[in-house]
């Protein structure tokens, strides 16, 4: 078909509506065919075609005689031409006419490259060609369904379409738009730029605050997961209700709350008290408030003048009726000493031995009060239930504890096995003395002990189970290496390990010199010979020249003092002849440590000396490091390495024991100093460094011990007392999991001469070496 547009124009969007010349019956068909409207009383009897609703325009064929015309009309005039010969063009022919922008012939439709009206499919038509996602046509636009360039409006596309409250085309959750299109609010769970937090909720009261801000104190909120208990926002202050640390202010907490309800007149924190210038109650001490405080000889509770304490608080004398300095009161001593006022012009007392039952003395007698006696400290008779164990009458008091199931009955008598009566202390009491039932003659469920061999035991010869006997108190039979030295079974020691290094051989025999093998720590050597001219002497110590035995490539005389000294017979007159020993009584003699070596040599410079740690006993000469410029005194080191040693700190305390030393301590910064630097640039993993007391925090509330005794040590700079080296809130060491009985172990590397120590229990990080000391500094 061939489409003209009236006035010479083309519309490709047209679909059936009326133009210029266009009758009112005037349609188009969906296949674009022309439709007949009946007959033109202008033609000579053939059909008038309208297309594409345009009137005066006709095309088909029309008979008349013989011979076929073409006729045209063109525009809106009644012009026509006639050709005669070829067929007319017509959209769908495959062929691009005038006014066609494409022809595909049959391929020509809805959703083609080419539709019916011969245009081409473009966006915005109306009609959804290839490569478009959808196409609505004058609707298409960035805020609908369909965008103006043909495709879906999604999430993320940046173009905010309907059910998109924002669409910033990112992945980024956590900017004013979410992945989902939404605009970022408060209590999405998400923590938007302008949110310090977000948890999706709407309570004040934990971590994120209703307007996503951080808990904080003064928000006006009590937030107990901060510790908060308190929060009067704006209103917080440290004279009013609520601190500014968000604590209750009471009485005691060293803050003065003198402002709304607040009645203080001072408050000195825990240094109020009775005595004290700021009382309990948080009041001036006064004269006259009967407690006497700072400045005050006394304060009977008045000012009135006479009664023993002046009107400002100051002792008046006895027996003048008056109170006078020094004086309780004053009756004039009249003989009476249960009237409020002793003789002696003091206040009747528990304990000044003079019974007082106006008072509410039972009895006194003085220096004999006791609390085994018969009158208790607070001049009470000694009674059965009164929680005192009175001597050679009771045998327990527990006060209202006494009675039944309680390890103290209502007789004041101690619960015992076998009396029918089960102690907190037994397992079981029936009674009886039979071992034969569930319950044994000791009060004990049947068990290892009870002289029973039961399944799972090896043997149980009850009371005579022991760890030397024959039978374990872990019923099972002695083996050398279960830790219990069976003498009966030919064992000297048992360790419990398979080292043949240490104190104890692998065998359970005691290490000695001459079995062949060395006992680090306590023997340079051992040849398991007799030949002491050789180069193991008889006492397991390297020969060295002034020992007093010619051996090994020594030459000449050894006289037992140092070389080049023999011309003094073996003997010594200054420190100075005795290298690393001192000269004691004309004789070279070692020292018990590296102190003592320094106040009979102060010359001697650091260096590897040999020390006698207990003075010619049983334990060996052994060589160790002398740091004698750390401070005046000489500092004792010396580490031992052994492979054996496990993760428990007795092992390694046991180990400095062996040669009487201690785990070391660092006395001062610069031992501390001394020591790494020794050590090859390595904090100790072990420091003889004790909590005061269970789950003590911070390394000022641990104390060192030297010689057994508590001593003063240096560990960190830190004010605050933090061994982690990590900054806290982050971490901190001491934490508190730590018992009386264990040291602090090293941890953490890097942490320079400080270390970075931890504090559970009996534990060791870095195993296998010690550093021991005589910690006599």
């Amino acid at each position: 078909m061939l489409f003209i547009g009236a006035c010479g124009q083309t519309d490709p969007t047209a679909t059936g509506g009326a133009t210029d010349g266009a009758s009112s019956t005037d349609a188009q068909t969906s296949t674009g065919a022309p439709i007949s409207t009946g007959p033109d009383p202008t033609s000579t009897g053939a059909p008038t075609t309208t297309t594409m609703g345009m009137s005066g325009t006709t095309s088909g064929p029309t008979t008349t005689d013989a011979s076929t015309t073409t006729t045209t009309t063109t525009g809106d005039t009644d012009d026509t031409s006639t050709t005669t010969g070829e067929p007319d063009p017509v959209c769908g022919d495959g062929n691009v006419d005038p006014g066609e922008a494409c022809d595909d012939g049959p391929d020509n439709g809805a959703g083609k490259p080419c539709n019916l009206q011969c245009q081409s499919n473009t966006c915005g038509d109306g009609d959804q060609g290839p490569g478009e996602e959808c196409d609505d046509g004058a609707d298409n636009m960035d805020s609908n369904s369909c965008k103006a360039d043909c495709t879906n409006n999604v999430c993320g596309d940046g173009a905010v379409g309907p059910g998109e409250g924002c669409d910033d085309g990112n992945d980024d959750d956590a900017d004013d738009c979410t992945n989902a299109c939404a605009l970022a609010s408060c209590g999405d769970g998400i923590v938007a730029p302008t949110e310090q937090c977000d948890d999706g909720n709407d309570d004040d009261t934990d971590d994120c605050t209703a307007a996503c801000t951080d808990a904080t104190c003064s928000d006006g909120h009590v937030q107990d997961s901060v510790g908060e208990e308190c929060d009067d926002g704006s209103d917080n202050a440290d004279n009013a209700a609520c601190t500014t640390a968000c604590k209750l202010n009471v009485c005691g907490d060293g803050a003065l709350y003198n402002t709304g309800s607040g009645v203080e007149e001072c408050d000195d924190g825990v240094d109020n008290g009775p005595g004290k210038t700021c009382n309990a109650d948080c009041q001036f001490n006064t004269c006259g408030d009967g407690d006497q405080g700072p400045g005050e000889a006394c304060d009977d509770g008045d000012i009135d003048p006479g009664d023993g304490c002046s009107a400002t608080c100051q002792l008046e004398e006895c027996g003048n009726g008056t109170l006078d300095p020094g004086e309780d009161c004053d009756d004039q001593q009249n003989g009476d000493d249960d009237d409020g006022c002793t003789d002696s012009c003091e206040l009747p007392a528990c304990g000044d031995g003079i019974h007082q039952p106006n008072e509410g003395e039972e009895c006194d007698l003085g220096g004999l009060n006791s609390d085994s006696g018969a009158c208790t400290v607070a001049c009470k008779l000694a009674t059965c239930g009164d929680g005192l164990v009175q001597a050679n009458v009771e045998q327990c008091d527990d006060g209202p504890n006494n009675g039944p199931g309680k390890p103290c009955n209502a007789m004041c008598k101690t619960n015992v096995c076998g009396d029918g009566d089960k102690s907190p202390s037994e397992a079981c009491d029936d009674g009886n003395q039979s071992d034969d039932d569930a319950c044994t003659n000791v009060c004990k469920l049947a068990t290892c002990g009870d002289g029973f061999k039961q399944p799972g035991e090896e043997c149980d010869a009850g009371m005579n189970n022991s760890n030397t006997g024959a039978c374990t108190l872990a019923c099972k039979n002695p083996v050398c290496g279960d830790t219990f030295v069976q003498p009966g079974k030919g064992e000297q020691c048992d360790d419990g390990n398979l080292s043949s290094n240490d104190a104890c051989l692998n065998t359970c025999k005691s290490a000695s010199c001459g079995d062949a093998i060395v006992y680090q720590g306590v023997e340079q050597c051992d040849d398991g010979n007799q030949n002491n001219n050789d180069f193991c002497g008889n006492q397991c110590v390297l020969p060295t020249c002034s020992d007093g035995v010619k051996n090994g490539s020594e030459t000449g005389v050894d006289c037992g003092g140092p070389c080049g000294k023999c011309g003094l017979g073996g003997s010594c007159q200054t420190n100075s002849d005795c290298a690393q020993q001192a000269c004691v009584n004309n004789v070279c003699t070692l020292t018990k440590s590296c102190k003592e070596l320094k106040q009979v040599n102060p010359s001697l410079g650091d260096g590897d000396y040999t020390i006698d740690p207990d003075g010619g006993g049983a334990i060996q000469p052994l060589g160790v490091h002398c740091d004698m410029d750390a401070g005046a005194c000489g500092y004792t080191m010396v580490r031992f390495n052994d492979g054996a040693l496990g993760g428990h700190q007795d092992a390694y305390t046991s180990k400095c024991a062996a040669v009487g030393m201690e785990v070391i301590v660092p006395r001062t910064k610069a031992h501390a100093t001394a020591i790494v630097g020794w050590n090859g640039g390595v904090v100790p993993n072990l420091y003889n460094v004790f909590p005061k007391y269970v789950g003590a925090q911070y390394i000022t509330n641990w104390t060192g011990r030297c010689q057994g005794q508590p001593c003063t040590f240096w560990m960190t700079d830190n004010a605050q007392g933090n061994v982690s080296c990590l900054a806290p809130p982050a971490s901190f060491e001491p934490n508190g999991d730590n018992s009386l009985n264990y040291r602090i172990y090293k941890w953490n590397d890097g942490c320079g001469i400080e270390g970075g120590w931890n504090d559970a229990n009996a534990s060791v990080m870095y195993t296998g070496w010690v550093i021991c000391s005589t910690n006599d500094c």
